[in-house]
């Protein structure tokens, strides 16, 4: 009878109805998206680091069966080959970022953790209507065409080219900005020399009575037409 009375009381009370809470507690951080992503970046970059480790741990060893005179290593080692041949890498990039940069001096600016071309954004009143280039655009185009005369210079016995078609680097540097294509005009048979002479020099295609000059210094200086025309005939 006490078994029966039991059993029944038990029924009841699971039909019921009433609120069930349940659950166990949870402990996470309250991070920032931001916060989250770098997190999720470190832990891609542990992972990737120590998988590649192991890899190289296994082929290290499986080449050392066949060529005996080849120590095995361990995973320690390996790890530690890994994170050198990452810094080799790394100083690789930033070696040949440098060099670009040289080669095109401010044509790359910084966009968070990469870089990208600048884009050409003319200042008011300085663009010519008819090219559609702007004296800044004019300076930094010339100033490729300065670094790549002068990389020229530094594996050719210090040397410039006695004429523009003698040069080693691409045609492109040749040309002025803007939209008619024109090439830069070059003095034949230029060497260094004190007190500096001209070396390169931009056609007056612009109409705003301003012609840049290149000299065998690596000065640029923006001088009147007139004026141009007169130190590039050498009065």
């Amino acid at each position: 009878m006490m078994v029966r009375t039991v059993l029944l009381a038990g029924c009841l009370f699971c039909l019921r109805p009433a609120v069930v809470q349940a659950g166990m507690p949870s402990v996470s951080l309250d991070l920032t998206q931001v916060a989250q992503l770098r997190l999720q970046s470190i832990s891609f970059f542990l992972m990737v680091l120590l998988l590649s480790a192991f890899i190289l741990k296994l082929c290290w060893n499986l080449l050392a069966k066949d060529f005996s005179k080849l120590p095995r290593i361990s995973y320690k080692g390996a790890l530690g080959v890994s994170v050198l041949w990452g810094l080799m890498f790394l100083f690789v990039l930033t070696m040949i970022s440098g060099a670009r940069e040289l080669l095109t001096p401010g044509a790359w600016e910084k966009t968070g953790r990469t870089y990208q071309l600048v884009e050409d954004q003319p200042p008011d009143g300085a663009q010519s209507a008819e090219s559609g280039a702007s004296v800044d655009e004019r300076r930094r185009k010339l100033g490729e065409l300065r670094s790549a005369l002068f990389m020229h210079v530094a594996t050719h016995q210090g040397k410039f080219p006695d004429k523009a078609d003698e040069t080693t680097f691409a045609d492109e540097f040749w040309l002025q900005p803007g939209s008619l294509q024109v090439k830069y005009g070059y003095v034949s048979g230029t060497k260094k020399a004190d007190p500096p002479v001209p070396l390169a020099f931009e056609q007056a295609i612009y109409g705003d009575d301003q012609q840049l000059i290149l000299y065998t210094d690596g000065a640029i200086k923006v001088l009147p037409t007139p004026k141009a025309q007169d130190v590039l005939n050498g009065k």
